[in-house]
Formats: C-alpha cells, sequence, structure tokens
C-alpha cells in the first residue's frame, strides 16, 4: 500500500502563518472564478521542479504585463452553460453572447502568446497549446446572435424566409385596417384609430357599445370592459395565416438555437480544457498583479536549509508601514533564536520566515529583495499563537505541549520548524528546561527551526552550541517602542528600563534588580560581549572572502589578458605572411607579364622559381600553424621534459616549475626564464638557424617569432632598462609598432624610471598606461615610429 502523501504545512500551520489571508489577497487580482479556484485549490509544493515551474509562469506574466501592456481580455466561466447544455436540448440566445466573448478571447490570447515564440515566456507558450480555437462554432454564433442576445432573423435561409412572409402579410393586413380606420362609416364605433396585437392577430379598438352594430370577431377586451379587441371577418383568414406563419418561426428558431446547442455540447470537451487553460492564467494574472503591487522577487532557491531574508516584508501589513527585516539561519548552523522585548517583532519574524517559505513554495514571488534565498522544505511546522481545547480542558501550555509532541514525531532534516515563545506557559524553570531538552532533540533530527524566547537559559544553551545563532529584534528604550530591526546577539527583555522609563518608582526597580540572582545578570553581561566579539569575528571572516573572492577575479582576469595577448601574437604572425604571400603574388604578376618582352626560356625558368618560391612559403605557413597546434598545457609540463622555446628557437629541458608565469628551461648550458605561452612540444629536428625562403634575385627572410610585452616586475632599476632597451630593439628589426611593459604598479619607482627612459628615446612616438582591463598604470604601452627608424637606417 502506498504511503499518504505528506502535506508540506498541515491546517495547524497554514493557520498559525496566516496562509489563506494571503491567498485572499492574490484571489482578489484574478478576473474570474476560474482563477480564483485555480489559487483556491493551490498548496505549497515540495518537489523543487515544481515550485521553479511555477515561479517561472509567474515570473513570465510579470515581464508581459511590464514590457507588452498585456491583457487578458474578456472570458467567462462557461461551466454552468456546459452543464445545461448537456441537461437541456436548448439554451436561451443571451446564453451564447459569453460563450461568444470567451472564444474570441481563447482564441486571440493563443495568437498573442504564439506570437511570443522565441523572446523567452517557454511556460507561457506551454500553457497556450491548451486553449482551443473554435472558428466553426464562433461563426455560427456571430451568424445566429446579435450583439443584444437576440436570435437574429438571419440565423437561417428558412427563418429569413418566413420572417420576410411574416413581414409581408402583417403589411396586407394593415393596409386593409387602415382603410377601415379612415373610413367614415366605422368613425363613431372606433375607440381609437390604432391597430394593436392581441393573442397573435391584428386587430382594431371598438366601443363596447358597437358590438351588436358590427359582425366583426372579439378578441379580447379592456379591463374595464368598454373597449374590444376585433377583427373585421376581411382579415380574419389573414390573421390565422399570420398564426400559422409565427408558429413556423418559433418552430424554426427552436431549431436553429438546438443546433447551436449541439455544437456547443460537441465541443465540451475541449471547452473545458480551455477553461482550464484560461483559469491558470488568470491564476497567474493574479499572482502577476500581486508581486507588481507588492514589489516582490524570485528568491534564489536551495535544498540544503538555507534561509537568507533581506529586506523582507510580512505580506499582511501595510506595505507603507512594514519594517523590512533581514535573517539568516541555515547558513553554517541548524537554526535561530530569538529574543528580545514582547511587541518588539519576534512573532511578526517567525511568522515572516514561515510565511515567505510556504508562499515561494506555492509558486508565488515573496516581498523581499532578490537577494533573498530560501529553502525548499518536505515539511514547516509551527506552533504560534495560543490555542485553548475547550473540548478537551486543556490549558494554553497543555495545547502548545501536544501541537510540538506532534512536530517532534514528524521532524526532520528537510522539515523546518516554528516556535513561538517555547516553554511558556508554565513554571520558569521547569518550561526553559524542557525547552532546551526539545532544542536538543531537534538539532538531533536535523531539522532547521527558528525559535523565540524569553528565557536566559534557553539564550545560554543557543550561545553554547554552535549549530544555533542568537539575534534580538531592537528596542528603543528611550522611546520606550520598538525599532523592529534584527540583530546579531542576545537581547534582553529591558522590562526593569521600561518600568523606570514609565514612572515606577526607582527604589522599587532597584529593588527588583536586587532579586534578580547577580549570576544571571553577570551571565546576560558575559554573553552579550561574546556575542559582540562573534559578529567582529563574522565581519572580519566575511571581509577575508570578499578579499578571496575579489582576488580570483583578478586572476581570472589577468588570465583572460594573458589570452588576448596570445591572441594578438597570433594575429601579428598572420599578418606578416599575409604580406609575404601579397609580395608573391605581386612578383608573379610581374613575371607573367615580362613573357612577351623576354626569353621564352628564361621567363618560364623565373616563373618556376617564383611557383617553388610559393611553395616553400605555403612550407613555411604550414610549420607556423603546426606550431601553433603544439602549445603545451601546464598539467602536461614535467621537470626534464624536452620542450621548444619561441623566441630562442630552440629546444631546451625543463629545470624547475614555479608557476604557468615563471618556467626555468636550460638551453645549450645557459638557463632562461620563460612563460608557459612561449613553450611548444619540440618538432621532430630542431631548428637553431632562422628559416629562409629563396626568391629569384632576392631573398626573404621570416622574422624570428618577437614577443609582444615584456615583463620587469622584480627586477633593479638598471636591470629593467637593460631589457627594455633588447625589448625595443627586437620590435624595431621585426617592424612591430607596439608592444607592452609590464612594471606592476608597486612604490612606482620602476614606472617613472622606464617612462623618463622612453621620454629620451627618439624612436619611441609616444607611450601611455594600458586600459584598466588590461593592467591600467601597471602595464606601459609603447608606440614606435616605425618610418622614422626606417629613414635613420
Amino acid at each position: 500500500m502506498q504511503a499518504a502523501r505528506v502535506q508540506v504545512a498541515n491546517e495547524r500551520t497554514l493557520r498559525d502563518l496566516e496562509y489563506e489571508k494571503v491567498k485572499e489577497i492574490i484571489k482578489g487580482f484574478a478576473l474570474t472564478p476560474l482563477g480564483r479556484e485555480q489559487l483556491d485549490r493551490l498548496l505549497p509544493s515540495a518537489n523543487p521542479d515544481v515550485i521553479r515551474t511555477r515561479l517561472a509562469r509567474v515570473e513570465e506574466m510579470r515581464r508581459l504585463l511590464e514590457a507588452e501592456g498585456f491583457s487578458l481580455g474578456r472570458f467567462h466561466d462557461l461551466r454552468p452553460q456546459l452543464a445545461r447544455a448537456r441537461e437541456a436540448t436548448t439554451l436561451d440566445p443571451e446564453e451564447f453572447l459569453p460563450i461568444l466573448e470567451t472564444l474570441v478571447t481563447a482564441r486571440r490570447l493563443k495568437e498573442r502568446l504564439y506570437a511570443l515564440e522565441g523572446e523567452g515566456y517557454p511556460h507561457l507558450l506551454e500553457i497556450a497549446k491548451g486553449l482551443g480555437v473554435f472558428r466553426e462554432l464562433e461563426e455560427s454564433i456571430q451568424r445566429a446572435i446579435d450583439e443584444q442576445g437576440q436570435l437574429k432573423e438571419t440565423a437561417s435561409p428558412r427563418l429569413r424566409e418566413l420572417t420576410l412572409r411574416r413581414r409581408a402579410l402583417e403589411e396586407q393586413i394593415k393596409g386593409l385596417l387602415e382603410g377601415i380606420l379612415q373610413s367614415s362609416r366605422y368613425a363613431a364605433m372606433i375607440q381609437d384609430t390604432v391597430i394593436t396585437l392581441r393573442g397573435g392577430r391584428l386587430v382594431i379598438p371598438i366601443k363596447a357599445s358597437a358590438k351588436r352594430d358590427l359582425d366583426w370577431v372579439v378578441q379580447d377586451s379592456s379591463d374595464s370592459g368598454q373597449t374590444l379587441y376585433a377583427e373585421p371577418r376581411s382579415v380574419v383568414e389573414l390573421n390565422n395565416k399570420l398564426r400559422e406563419l409565427e408558429g413556423e418561426i418559433r418552430k424554426e428558431r427552436i431549431r436553429v438555437l438546438r443546433e447551436l446547442t449541439a455544437k456547443l455540447q460537441a465541443e465540451s470537451r475541449r471547452l473545458s480544457k480551455t477553461l482550464r487553460a484560461l483559469g491558470l492564467l488568470d491564476a497567474l494574472w493574479a499572482a502577476a498583479r500581486y508581486a507588481q503591487r507588492m514589489r516582490c522577487a524570485v528568491p534564489a532557491l536551495n535544498t540544503h536549509g538555507r534561509i537568507e531574508l533581506v529586506q523582507a516584508r510580512h505580506p499582511l501589513l501595510p506595505p507603507e508601514s512594514v519594517v523590512p527585516i533581514d535573517i539568516k539561519l541555515g547558513a553554517g548552523d541548524q537554526g535561530v533564536l530569538i529574543t528580545g522585548p514582547n511587541t518588539g517583532g519576534k512573532t511578526v519574524t517567525l511568522k515572516t520566515i514561515g510565511l515567505l517559505t510556504l508562499m515561494v513554495q506555492s509558486g508565488f514571488p515573496v516581498p523581499a529583495s532578490p537577494d533573498t534565498t530560501l529553502a525548499i522544505f518536505r515539511k514547516v511546522r509551527s506552533d504560534i499563537g495560543s490555542e485553548e481545547s475547550i473540548e478537551q480542558s486543556l490549558s494554553t501550555f497543555s495545547s502548545h505541549l501536544r501541537n510540538i509532541i506532534g512536530i517532534l514525531k514528524e521532524a526532520d532534516e528537510r522539515t523546518l520548524v516554528l516556535l513561538d515563545e517555547l516553554g511558556a506557559g508554565t513554571d520558569p524553570q521547569e518550561g526553559a528546561a524542557l525547552g532546551i531538552a526539545i532544542l536538543r532533540y531537534l538539532l538531533r533530527t536535523g531539522a532547521r527551526m527558528a525559535v523565540t524566547t524569553h528565557f536566559s537559559a534557553l539564550k545560554h544553551f543557543a550561545y553554547q552550541d554552535p549549530r544555533l545563532r542568537t539575534c534580538s529584534v531592537e528596542f528603543d528604550v528611550e522611546t520606550l517602542a520598538p525599532t523592529y530591526r534584527i540583530l546579531d546577539g542576545v537581547g534582553a527583555s529591558n522590562a526593569l528600563i521600561v518600568a523606570e522609563r514609565l514612572g515606577l518608582d526607582q527604589e522599587i526597580v532597584a529593588e527588583a534588580r536586587r532579586a534578580i540572582p547577580a549570576g544571571e545578570v553577570r551571565a546576560e553581561e558575559i554573553i552579550q560581549d561574546l556575542q559582540r566579539e562573534r559578529a567582529l569575528i563574522r565581519r572580519e571572516r566575511e571581509e577575508l572572502e570578499q578579499r578571496l573572492r575579489r582576488a580570483r577575479q583578478l586572476e581570472e582576469e589577468y588570465r583572460r589578458r594573458l589570452e588576448r595577448l596570445e591572441r594578438r601574437k597570433e594575429e601579428a604572425l598572420s599578418e606578416e605572411l599575409r604580406q609575404l604571400k601579397e609580395l608573391l603574388r605581386q612578383t608573379k604578376r610581374k613575371l607573367e607579364a615580362a613573357l612577351h618582352h623576354a626569353r621564352a626560356e628564361e621567363a618560364r625558368r623565373a616563373l618556376k622559381e617564383v611557383l617553388q618560391s610559393e611553395r616553400e612559403l605555403q612550407a613555411a605557413e604550414e610549420r607556423l600553424q603546426g606550431r601553433r597546434k603544439s602549445l603545451i598545457e601546464f598539467d602536461q609540463l614535467a621537470v626534464g621534459q624536452r620542450v621548444y622555446l619561441e623566441g630562442a628557437e630552440r629546444v631546451g629541458v625543463v629545470r624547475e616549475i614555479l608557476g604557468p608565469e615563471r618556467i626555468e628551461v636550460e638551453i645549450g648550458g645557459v638557463r632562461v626564464w620563460a612563460k608557459l605561452s612561449d613553450l611548444r612540444w619540440p618538432p621532430e629536428e630542431a631548428r637553431s638557424q632562422e628559416e629562409q625562403i629563396a626568391i629569384p634575385s632576392y631573398t626573404v627572410e621570416l622574422q624570428p617569432r618577437v614577443q609582444l610585452e615584456l615583463s620587469v616586475r622584480g627586477l633593479t632599476v638598471a636591470e629593467a632598462l637593460a631589457r627594455v632597451d633588447r625589448f625595443l630593439d627586437r620590435l624595431l628589426l621585426s617592424e612591430v609598432g607596439r608592444g607592452y611593459i609590464v612594471h606592476g604598479k608597486g612604490s612606482g619607482t620602476l614606472r617613472r624610471e622606464i617612462r623618463k627612459h622612453l621620454e629620451e628615446l627618439p624612436f619611441v612616438k609616444s607611450f601611455y598606461p594600458a586600459p584598466p582591463q588590461e593592467g591600467g598604470d601597471g602595464v606601459t604601452v609603447v608606440e614606435l615610429d616605425l618610418g622614422d627608424q626606417s629613414k635613420s637606417n
């Protein structure tokens, strides 16, 4: 037998946290009973996928409202009409108006939502699939029913024909009766010169005294009996035909309505599905409107019991006066003990934690900052407020205790427990001892908890157990009013201070102070001192964590910058190859043109040599591509490994690895420091000389790969300037117009001396600090005047 499904919140918890009151507020934004019923049935879920889907739907609806000025339109709960269509054969004409309006709205909504495909509304698009399109039924109703809910005379071809015949017959009868009314022969007998309808027959009002003189058929009389409504014998047959036509028209109207009702009934299953989709959209509309009104946010969710409320507001308190609260639990601890004076906001804080948890697990955004974090619990259980049980003659304490016993039986690591004034209602010593025992039991179960208390023994216990945090509600002893702010640390009840501020005799207050055991007073002071120290340590730890995060961000930023520099080096080499290719193409075109002016044999030989040079250039490019593909990963590097050092164009052996930026390589008995980005897997044959490509009548020399960045951090000024000069020489020889000197920020001495030196060099066109994202004032960018240098040479 399958186990019964556990409710996230039982009836007591729903009542304690006033969950239904929040739902009533949200239901007030719904447009129809369909949406209100959807919200009525909604309960908190413990399934993370279900919860995230619910929240995503509401967020999509809210984005749609804010970005598009979206409206659901007008639609109705058609379940009564569908029920009557099943029970009766014919609906009244006016009943089809709300049906038509709903069908049109459903179609337009589907079209509108489908138009959003690809714009980030997947959940609303999924709901839109449940909206039916009923074109035939729509058109049938539009043909048959007018805007006032009346059956049109053109509802069917036969009805139109019958209506025209009736109108013609009425005109004929009225013509005859008008002639009688205008005749002087009957003037004395006519009561009123109007034609009226009685019993479906067109008649003339005559005086009662004229009955004996006229051989007319009397159809009706007035209440006084002074007026008779009669038809002349000449129109009796025509009136009979009119009655027959009326009967046929009535039958045709019933037939048309019966046909419409049958079409409606045939679509009842699809319509029911459409109504469910409309109800869901209406419920989402209500939740989104509520979220807009209350400035709600979707918090971060987790399943390991961590709660962090940031600027959280109780949903049932007036938004303009409620004081937002910040509180944490479950982050490195298992629960929180809230202390402080009565009316200070302890119970409101407890309810806010529980109610926001139930709201988010129902799929509602919560009135709090987007930085808020809430946990998904399998069970939420509470003991808040007074619960007298008259039937069982239980006291308040007994009633609370019975409820807590039930909570303890259910508590586990996926449970949130909320206990207000734990241990209150009985002897303080026994109540405190019982409260400590309950807390210990809950800690053993792994449950997350938020508990309020006045008892010093519970404060002591919470402070000593690292699994519990302590916080208090702030109370302004000067104004004698709570601030409703949550502070770290144990709070005092302030009863004696309040009594003194209110004017209680100082001798009475002093006597009360003397009555408090000295140990308890001292313990309270010690706890508060220790709590302040703990808060200081926590703040320092948070600062260290922030610095660590910043250091990691900087590390990632520098890694990206190095990657960008590597890409720039590759781009520079590619540009050099492109220029060489262009030179070869130009040379080949010149030689081809010379074929017409030189001996054929010599021209063919020259062209053949150019083509051979082109093949050698292609081979050189392929070797360069091979080098690009021969990069070494840091975790593949080992001491003693043979590597190819770019720039030196030599094969060496790794002797020491201090990091990706500092690797010692021995080449020909000389040890040099290199970066990981300068190392490659060694080729099959190490080349110690620069590669050359021979072309007839001239030689193109491939420049050795030049580094665009020089790091002089940690060097003396003399060492740094010597390296800067060699670095700039290599740039000039390679005709590279820009380089980067990394000297760091430090004290600024190295930066100043390098820049002073650069000012004195004639081939330095300009220099300036690098952009902030590339090192800022710790890197100097040097621009070289290649044109001037070539002239001086």
